[in-house]
């Protein structure tokens, strides 16, 4: 996407087609408060980095992007990986778990949202969002 497609006070509209453009699909819906919706769009800078674009009434008021950290990649080409085994395996096993551990989440930015905040938080695979009164301080660490 052209950086007159993530300048600040775009049109949701023009993004989207801009959007359809490069990636031949609608921006993602990632988050949505019902004041602000955050999107991303599948273009060819995923690869590299974490993108997401935040629109208020239909106008773009904030762009996020970060580097794709080493683990990141290294878990999106083990889920490749997996994807793979499973799609090679024929019928899968019904008595297989697998473990989870709560990510640890930390700041990236916040955007104010009417009576509130919304913080932004990197994990790994992506961004988790966390709703506080307007006034308080995001933490910096969730866990």
């Amino acid at each position: 996407m052209s950086a007159a497609d993530l300048s600040v006070g775009n049109t949701y509209a023009n993004y989207e087609k801009s959007c359809r453009k490069v990636s031949l699909m609608k921006p993602k819906l990632v988050y949505n408060d019902g004041k602000i919706q955050g999107y991303h769009c599948q273009d060819a800078a995923g690869a590299d980095i974490w993108r997401y674009e935040f629109f208020e009434n239909g106008r773009l008021v904030k762009v996020h992007s970060r580097p794709v950290t080493a683990e990141e990649r290294n878990q999106r080409f083990q889920m490749g990986l997996l994807g793979l085994a499973i799609m090679n395996s024929g019928t899968p096993s019904t008595n297989t778990s697998i473990g989870t551990v709560a990510p640890t989440r930390i700041f990236s930015f916040d955007i104010p949202s009417g009576v509130n905040t919304v913080c932004f938080y990197n994990q790994t695979g992506g961004m988790y969002s966390h709703t506080i009164p307007r006034g308080q301080v995001c933490p910096r660490i969730l866990n």
